[in-house]
């Protein structure tokens, strides 16, 4: 009965709320490249290889874990970039996974010395597989025994979807120092059903987000710089809506290389408050970092995550970099 009412769970999660099945999530998006802006994609002015993973819902037995591996370059004389993404979504053991193949272009537009505009576009597919042989229906079910039959009279219309999709962005580059984006996911707001193709809509979601870096040996910006001091602080923020959904994320950090700390707080303004913490440990082109959350909502369940990032950057021999942030 117990294992009856989790798959009931699990059918909710899938099909009544409609706006998640593409929205994986990760708790410091600034280490996951281009993955809130496509209009970000190069923006470590160099190439840069990229893999995160996250674990979430601990405590409902390794239900939902993401990986992402990603690659992104910028190409300084024709001031343009480009970048690929793969991300794998699995949410319960399997029974409901996305793969999702991404390719991000994105182009500068020079204001002025230091003054950028940065546009982006990025073009998706998804490749989504519900294993409902996995779960366990309701006339599986044997009241007078207790026991569960082996068959079921359930069906589904498709158990694999291929989804094409579309987002685009734009940010304000002002001195490698203040970075001002905002996004557009789910452009053609694709159908995500697997029972009725005509009522899993994933609705646009739009994202709006500031980053701002203090670098104190370059205090004036970093602007044709090549890269950061050993110390600085950053303070990151974005606020995101989708449908009926909405959720506020605010980040800020240190670092004394090879050292870099930082916290973190998001909230859905519902249900949800989410505390963060930051290591990270940097050397040279390579960067490692673990982020913790915390679920301090009054009502939660199942919020604890852990995530692991790593990335190598490959920086140019040229010192006149093309002008955009990185930390």
């Amino acid at each position: 009965m117990k294992k009856f009412l989790s798959c009931t769970i699990i059918l909710i999660l899938l099909f009544c709320v409609k706006v998640s099945g593409q929205d994986y999530t990760f708790s410091n998006h600034n280490i996951v490249p281009f993955s809130l802006n496509p209009a970000l994609a190069g923006n470590a002015n160099a190439i840069r290889i990229a893999t995160n993973y996250r674990q979430q819902w601990m405590n409902l037995g390794n239900r939902y874990h993401t990986a992402r591996v990603s690659y992104d370059q910028n190409f300084y004389k024709q001031m343009c970039s480009l970048g690929f993404a793969y991300t794998y979504d699995n949410m319960s053991d399997g029974i409901f996974q996305t793969n999702e193949f991404a390719l991000v272009y994105s182009h500068n537009i020079r204001l002025s010395d230091g003054y950028f505009i940065r546009l982006g576009i990025q073009g998706s597919l998804f490749l989504n597989y519900f294993g409902y042989g996995n779960l366990i229906f309701e006339d599986q079910y044997d009241p007078g025994s207790g026991g569960i039959n082996p068959t079921t009279l359930e069906s589904f219309e498709n158990d694999n979807r291929i989804i094409g999709d579309f987002s685009a962005g734009i940010a304000f580059v002002m001195e490698n120092k203040l970075t001002i984006g905002f996004s557009a996911n789910h452009l053609s707001e694709p159908d995500n059903g697997f029972i009725d193709k005509n009522r899993n809509k994933i609705y646009r979601k739009y994202v709006a987000h500031i980053n701002y870096l203090y670098d104190f040996k370059h205090q004036s910006g970093l602007y044709k710089k090549r890269d950061l001091s050993s110390t600085y602080l950053f303070i990151n923020a974005n606020y995101q809506h989708q449908y009926n959904f909405n959720a506020a994320y605010l980040g800020a950090g240190v670092a004394f290389k090879p050292l870099i700390l930082g916290v973190a707080f998001k909230s859905n303004f519902i249900d949800s408050n989410i505390a963060s913490a930051m290591v990270g440990v940097h050397y040279k082109g390579l960067q490692l970092f673990y982020i913790c959350d915390f679920n301090v909502s009054t009502e939660g369940n199942g919020t604890w995550a852990h995530e692991l990032s790593l990335i190598y950057v490959i920086k140019p021999k040229r010192k006149d970099l093309c002008p955009v942030v990185y930390w």
